[in-house]
């Protein structure tokens, strides 16, 4: 299992595929990112079930060990999956997977200079969720999304390091 985690976080690395000269395609909702397969998001969103399933108990032993291990290692190409795994896991009766992933996503959100991935984050973080104990984690995550966005919006094109060309 952390074997297949670490040939996609391998072949996700290095954004032209072996034998070509052609960078993989943006994806269209945050051009930071790059477009990946159904396959890949299939991928990341199992590794994220797998992790919900390990932090609360449901997946244990050398299994829950890989899965916690996969996730660990999940980079800011997943962050689609880790926003639909979020929402999942505010849905459930355990904090700690929403939180754990709210934490991963937000790292990844507070160092992107893509403002698209940001908007679309404040948009689809907590969609489908209603009553939920992570109502303050909800609010934090799209707070920061809006802070960053201003911060990015304000700052001049030299700072911004990592920010997608137009």
């Amino acid at each position: 299992m952390f074997t297949i985690a670490l040939t996609m976080m391998t072949l996700l690395a290095d954004p032209t595929p072996k034998g070509t000269a052609t960078p993989r395609k943006p994806h269209p909702l945050a051009p930071s990112l790059p477009e990946l397969t159904d396959q890949e998001e299939a991928e990341f969103d199992r590794i994220v079930d797998r992790f919900i399933k390990a932090d609360t108990g449901k997946l244990g032993g050398a299994d829950g060990r890989s899965a916690m291990d996969a996730f660990k290692e999940l980079g800011p190409e997943a962050t689609f999956a880790l926003i639909r795994g979020f929402n999942r896991s505010a849905h459930i009766d355990h904090s700690c997977p929403a939180l754990s992933i709210s934490r991963k996503l937000t790292s990844f959100l507070k160092s992107t200079g893509d403002i698209e991935l940001l908007q679309y984050a404040k948009e689809n973080v907590g969609a489908g969720v209603t009553k939920t104990r992570h109502g303050d984690v909800i609010r934090d995550v799209k707070m920061g999304c809006t802070q960053r966005i201003t911060q990015l919006k304000n700052a001049p094109p030299s700072v911004l390091n990592n920010r997608p060309k137009p």
